[in-house]
């Protein structure tokens, strides 16, 4: 045994054959090296701890491939790296999921509120329509719900085209007078107009 604790390629040797006692000495010889880098780049002792274990287990699961190693220090790091950067792969990965889960709920609440906004001025808009004369309601829905120019509402309704301005202007004001007296002033309603 004492013959192994300076020659790395010994233990390694005796490892691939099946040495339970050598690895042991290459598990406690590099154990703290191990937890040190795996530490410096998670920044967690849980994650250092794992990944430190998970290099030795994959030395001992590969032991057969050990004889032929001629840097078993630079082996046993090399492994570490990959332990690390898969680690730091997937942390990235959680870290960018959960961005991306907050992202989609903001927007899913944005998307929420703001339909809940368009129903209400909707509703609202709605509302103050219904209140004006027959006359007004009918000229303003030509106009704003299809789209209707003046002349074509002249035509339709039989009066000046200056009688239909005239009348979209004076619902658009009683419109305008009814929300802002109402409970909800929209400040959206430019888009009405």
């Amino acid at each position: 045994m004492a013959s192994y604790n300076n020659n790395d390629k010994a233990l390694f040797a005796a490892i691939a054959g099946g040495d339970a006692d050598a690895f042991k000495l290459l598990f406690n010889k590099y154990r703290g090296g191990m937890y040190s880098v795996a530490f410096k780049f998670t920044k967690t002792a849980y994650a250092a701890e794992e990944i430190t274990q998970d290099v030795f287990i994959s030395l001992w699961t590969s032991r057969a491939h050990l004889e032929n190693v001629a840097e078993p220090e630079a082996y046993l790091y090399t492994i570490a790296y990959n332990k690390i950067s898969r680690h730091l792969k997937k942390e990235s990965n959680k870290a960018r999921i959960l961005a991306l889960a907050q992202w989609a709920q903001n927007t899913s609440t944005n998307e929420t509120e703001e339909t809940v906004y368009a129903n209400d001025s909707t509703r609202h808009i709605n509302n103050a329509i219904e209140q004006l004369s027959p006359q007004k309601k009918l000229i303003y829905k030509l106009n704003r719900q299809q789209g209707k120019s003046y002349g074509e509402i002249a035509d339709t309704l039989q009066v000046s085209p200056h009688t239909v301005k005239s009348h979209l202007l004076k619902a658009v004001k009683a419109i305008r007078s009814y929300l802002e007296g109402g409970v909800l002033l929209l400040v959206c309603l430019g888009w009405w107009w």
